[in-house]
């Protein structure tokens, strides 16, 4: 398609764009604006045949709009953008298959795209004479820039600032700047803001860029290892496969002797014997489960090292596999250790962001371990383990767009107040659905308080955490402040939390 052409779609968009969220809440808008931006990027960037991972893209957008449209997170309104961002760069590149490559490529798109339009986009399939006709019956981009914009730009900031300098000079002017200043003062300039947003926006969708190169190296990726052979012209190696094999040996047969260790003491400690002394949980979840984590990349680095490159076509490595694997599975076992960890941490002080976000990743780990074993079984490459683990993370990240964390997060706190402490401080802060379970009488807080008197083995009256008291009027401005808003939203705002919220609220 030509530049014009997308430049008027891109034009029509800002335009649509701004009509529908100028002075509007995310809600239906964000869907329809979707539902007519991706058929656009289908048709500017045709043909298009779509892999595994572009239909999970186009996937991706259109369920994420749809849980903005049910459940209106900020995280899946986040995830949806990121979403979107992911398939411009998709459609606009071709045959990706590694998520972590399209990401990449997509990020840089953000910028790239809003110079796009004053660069020559180039065919390299046209022939000279074809060029040189366009380059004499076309006006680029560049050169209107270039030619008209800048030397304009320059002349009037002179003229203003010659005309502040000089009373008789800017008499001269004086007609042109008043109609300047009427104009002005009928403009909208939130409005236009919008509009130039919708531009930039538009821009990423549609204008067409060059990729970095991490395009061309995802095309050339293969799942498969392949053994290289390299002359060497050093007379003398200082490290040969069997001094590889024999090193992977000892130090894995070392590791995993160490790590059997840690994890029968984890066995003892938290899986059957596990009794909380009343501590804050400090160094047993927030620096234990880093620190934990971080040895599990270091031991997947160290697998990854051993069975990077013709390692894997030595032909006496079975004892090395055997190790590996053995020291893999049993980082496996020491992530559910981790998992424990946070259960605990999570039956004596509730569910929180941060802890359902741990879980996430400890699952995505499990993930990664799991296919860096499959890679030494199968003689995999890298490249496998990338395209695997980039696919995994974001259809993990578009199924958690699935659940309304903060709605589970108020009615399992509330629910299990008998055994985990309420901060209440936090519960305040959680969005607009969980409201209707946030929500409760004088009554019913000094009931729960004097349960976590008895439950909790420390004082609970701390300075950094609110008394009930507290929390009920911020509570009680939160439902009224939402009512006041959720009187004037349109239909561009509805949303099924939202309107749940609502319904429910009026039952108090």
């Amino acid at each position: 398609m030509k530049k014009k052409q997308i430049i008027l779609i891109n034009l029509a968009t800002a335009i649509f764009f701004a009509l529908i969220f100028y002075k509007n809440y995310i809600g239906l808008n964000l869907f329809l604006f979707e539902l007519i931006v991706v058929p656009i990027m289908f048709y500017i960037n045709r043909p298009v045949k779509l892999n595994i991972l572009g239909i999970s893209a186009v996937a991706g957008v259109f369920l994420s709009a749809v849980m903005v449209v049910l459940l209106n997170t900020n995280w899946s309104i986040f995830i949806n953008i990121f979403s979107l961002l992911t398939l411009s760069g998709i459609l606009s590149y071709k045959n990706f298959k590694s998520y972590i490559h399209a990401v990449t490529e997509s990020f840089f798109r953000i910028f790239s795209s809003q110079i796009s339009i004053l660069l020559d986009w180039g065919d390299n399939t046209k022939t000279n004479a074809t060029s040189s006709s366009s380059t004499k019956n076309n006006i680029s981009g560049s050169k209107i820039f270039y030619l008209i914009i800048i030397p304009a730009a320059i002349i009037i900031f002179f003229i203003i600032l010659y005309a502040s300098a000089s009373s008789k000079f800017y008499a001269q002017f004086e007609v042109i700047f008043n109609a300047i200043i009427r104009f002005l003062e009928n403009i909208n300039f939130i409005f236009l803001l919008m509009i130039i947003l919708g531009l930039i926006i538009g821009n990423i969708l549609y204008m067409k860029t060059k990729p970095l190169g991490l395009h061309n190296m995802d095309i050339k990726g293969n799942d498969t290892l392949s053994r290289t052979r390299r002359k060497s012209f050093i007379k003398f190696k200082n490290t040969g496969l069997k001094t590889q094999y024999l090193s992977g040996i000892v130090l894995l047969g070392s590791l995993n002797v160490l790590i059997l260790y840690f994890n029968i003491l984890d066995f003892s400690y938290l899986w059957f014997g596990f009794v909380w002394d009343g501590s804050f949980f400090k160094e047993f979840v927030h620096e234990g489960t880093w620190v934990l984590v971080f040895s599990v990349f270091i031991s997947a680095g160290i697998a990854l090292y051993f069975f990077r490159n013709n390692l894997n076509f030595y032909s006496k490595n079975k004892w090395l596999k055997r190790l590996t694997i053995i020291w893999i599975s049993q980082n496996i076992i020491m992530v559910i250790s981790v998992v424990l960890r946070n259960y605990w941490y999570i039956n004596y002080f509730g569910l929180a962001y941060k802890r359902i976000a741990v879980l996430i990743f400890l699952l995505l780990t499990v993930i990664g371990l799991a296919t860096i074993i499959i890679k030494i079984l199968n003689l995999k490459s890298t490249f496998y383990l990338w395209k695997v683990n980039g696919f995994a993370l974001f259809t993990v990240l578009i199924l958690t767009t699935c659940v309304n964390w903060d709605m589970l997060i108020a009615k399992f706190n509330f629910k299990h107040y008998d055994r985990s402490l309420i901060d209440y401080r936090f519960m305040a802060k959680l969005n607009n659905s969980a409201l209707p379970y946030t929500l409760k009488t004088l009554d019913e807080l000094e009931s729960i308080k004097e349960v976590q008197h008895e439950i909790m083995p420390f004082d609970i009256d701390l300075p950094y955490l609110w008394d009930i008291y507290i929390y009920q009027l911020e509570i009680e401005a939160k439902k009224e402040k939402f009512l006041k808003r959720y009187s004037h939203t349109n239909f561009l705002e509805w949303n099924l939390a939202d309107y749940q919220t609502f319904k429910r609220l009026e039952e108090f």
